[in-house]
């Protein structure tokens, strides 16, 4: 008996090979489809107008405007993106918390007393984009203790 040729291939392979080529082909053109359609792009007219009430609002209440609008246009919309998504909830609370430290990591971690200020940009965003979420935000807010504790 002779051994089997290595050089031919079993109708299987190419069967295989031929899937692999499909499935392949399908995801480069389902990526080129994406790329088209994608509209990252939020700079719409609704989005500058909330964006100018933002900055009138932080402007009125004491606080550091961005330079460039566009950072508001990027950040929220006209939705105000992830902090209306769920500002009040149980993880909104704990990253809210979680940031309100001493920037130790690890063991060194501790909890600070915050500027108020920081709390009423938070409030002034969620007024500006979902005022109906403000109420409950202030709930969860009010209970922490905070002080006059950043520099003008």
């Amino acid at each position: 008996m002779s051994a089997p040729d290595a050089s031919r291939r079993s109708p299987d392979s190419d069967n295989i090979r031929l899937w692999y080529w499909i499935i392949g082909s399908f995801l480069v053109v389902l990526a080129i489809v994406g790329l088209v359609t994608y509209s990252g792009k939020k700079d719409d007219a609704a989005a500058q107008q909330k964006a100018a009430e933002l900055t009138q609002a932080f402007e009125q209440a004491g606080l550091t405007v961005p330079v460039n609008e566009d950072v508001f246009i990027r950040s929220f919309g006209t939705d105000g993106g992830a902090v209306c998504e769920n500002p009040a909830n149980a993880l909104g609370r704990a990253t809210l918390h979680d940031q309100m430290t001493n920037g130790g990591s690890f063991v060194g971690r501790r909890p600070v007393i915050v500027d108020r200020r920081i709390l009423v940009g938070g409030a002034l965003i969620l007024q500006t984009y979902c005022p109906e979420k403000l109420e409950e935000f202030k709930e969860k807010t009010d209970e922490l203790k905070t002080d006059d504790v950043i520099k003008r």
